[in-house]
């Protein structure tokens, strides 16, 4: 006797996980030397509805709202092993809509984040250990469990 394996459902409410933080140096487009960090996380979706197109500017994504970005970083740099939050590292993205394929809509999928770091007239950075949460918004709305790199340390 044979039968279909049932697929493995999902919440429709996006998860994400970290999964790491990469440094390397490098330079900007101007030749200047910089540190270019990448953040990587996981995340599954049960209807796949991750994602905004470049025409989605209408309400609920029009700028100005909550909604305009769908993936927000919140940035902390440590002082005397106490994370402080810094709204001048924040960041918002656009994470790009892809069209889920098949029967099966669940998104599991990578997603990184270049993020450039400057150094200062003395060729150092202005922080040495940092920290970052995130999260992300499906197209309808829903938002993902907050997430966080825990402590990075700067080279």
């Amino acid at each position: 006797m044979q039968g279909c394996k049932k697929p493995q459902t999902y919440s429709e409410v996006p998860a994400i996980s970290f999964s790491n933080f990469l440094t390397n140096d490098t330079t900007d487009l101007l030749g200047n030397p910089i540190m270019k960090g990448k953040l990587s996380f996981y995340l599954i979706d049960g209807n796949g509805d991750i994602g905004l197109n470049d025409y989605d500017t209408t309400a609920p994504w029009n700028a100005g709202t909550e909604y305009y970005n769908n993936l927000y970083l919140e940035f902390f740099t440590s002082h005397n092993g106490v994370f402080v939050s810094d709204t001048l590292g924040d960041a918002a993205y656009r994470v790009p809509y892809v069209e889920p394929q098949g029967q099966n809509k669940t998104l599991k999928c990578t997603i990184n984040i270049d993020i450039d770091f400057i150094y200062n007239e003395q060729n150092e950075l202005l922080y040495d250990s940092i920290m970052y949460r995130f999260y992300i918004y499906d197209r309808a709305l829903n938002k993902s469990n907050l997430e966080s790199t825990g402590l990075i340390i700067l080279p």
